[in-house]
């Protein structure tokens, strides 16, 4: 069985704009009380990554929307987990 690569990420502001940049919503993960942001472990990632952290330009509003339902998301997946 092959085994999938991940780039796994617990920064909300790097998940947001990877989710922008590479029109995806990421896969989420919880562990040890704290949501992972799950992205394919590929060359569009690592471009976009660069391009993040070269400051590279986002929609101020689609930035701060997409960090609220990543959140959200954040959020709930712990809770649920905690709850279990």
């Amino acid at each position: 069985m092959e085994r999938k690569l991940e780039f796994i990420t617990h920064d909300i502001w790097l998940a947001s704009a990877l989710t922008i940049l590479l029109n995806t919503i990421p896969d989420y993960r919880v562990s040890n009380g704290k949501t992972l942001f799950i992205f394919p472990s590929d060359d569009k990632t690592y471009k976009a990554i660069s391009e993040y952290n070269g400051g590279c330009s986002l929609p101020a509003y689609l930035y701060a929307e997409t960090i609220k339902r990543l959140k959200v998301e954040m959020l709930t997946r712990r809770d649920k987990r905690g709850n279990q």
